[in-house]
């Protein structure tokens, strides 16, 4: 059930179980605590993977899709890195001609429509190489964006339109032309000025309302033009990584989590 890199022992259900303790909330785990169910009197919440169940199901959803979710941010005005779909059936119909208009001329990335973590994202030099390895993969929905040179990467933890945690993703590793910015890559969480937080934090909050979300992970990018994008949106919150950097930073991971597990019982 876990979708990108295993984790042995993760550290959020266990956060989860202290807070429900302290609040009188009745914890049970499933499926090697990948299923948590948490009760509170009348009102039982579930959490999956590290999806909580504060969401909307649809625009939960939205959130998993990266070309949905551009289409959503596209139409709300939002700045965002576009993606593209591709299918990779064999009978299934891939719009080469838009694809080719849309990507003309410049090195592109492809992404598993659905994945996270950096899970198989490639660096191709043209649509043509990108589209010879989607027919070939066994992965059925894929999405295809222009390469940006990446300057920095920031993540914006959004709960009700307020912001509860944002950090830098520093020191990212290469894979081919690629920067990777993924925490669990070995990327390092860093404190960012609340100048800059501030100066993005509306942009965050537009990327809420636009999907309809109460709960998610904005990843916002900076160009080499000095210009900041919205690259992703997350709805599953994943602070595994944040949390094993340091003392302080799993301090702030155990505040995020239980302040989402009281949204969900309230």
């Amino acid at each position: 059930m876990q979708n990108g890199p295993y984790i042995a022992e993760r550290l959020m259900p266990k956060i989860i179980a202290e807070y429900c303790e302290q609040a009188n909330i009745e914890f049970q785990s499933f499926s090697h605590e990948w299923v948590l169910r948490l009760t509170k009197g009348d009102i039982t919440r579930w959490v999956v993977g590290y999806t909580f169940d504060v969401n909307r199901a649809a625009a939960g959803e939205l959130a998993r899709d990266k070309v949905a979710a551009y289409d959503a941010l596209q139409a709300a005005g939002v700045a965002a890195a576009p993606h593209y779909l591709v299918r990779s059936l064999p009978k299934e119909l891939i719009h080469d001609q838009e694809l080719h208009q849309r990507l003309h001329a410049t090195p592109v990335v492809a992404k598993p429509l659905d994945g996270t973590g950096g899970r198989d994202v490639h660096h191709f030099s043209t649509v043509d190489e990108a589209l010879t390895m989607i027919r070939k993969s066994g992965e059925p929905a894929w999405a295809l964006s222009p390469y940006f040179e990446l300057q920095a990467e920031y993540r914006f933890i959004m709960l009700d339109n307020e912001l509860l945690l944002a950090y830098e993703k520093t020191q990212p590793t290469s894979r081919g032309q690629l920067k990777l910015f993924n925490l669990g890559y070995g990327a390092v969480a860093k404190d960012i000025s609340e100048a800059l937080m501030q100066k993005l934090l509306p942009a965050a909050r537009q990327v809420m309302r636009a999907m309809a979300l109460r709960l998610a992970a904005v990843d916002m990018v900076k160009l080499a033009d000095g210009t900041y994008i919205v690259l992703e949106v997350n709805g599953g919150i994943t602070m595994e990584h944040y949390a094993r950097q340091s003392d302080v930073n799993k301090s702030r991971a155990s505040d995020v989590y239980s302040k989402i597990v009281k949204a969900l019982l309230h």
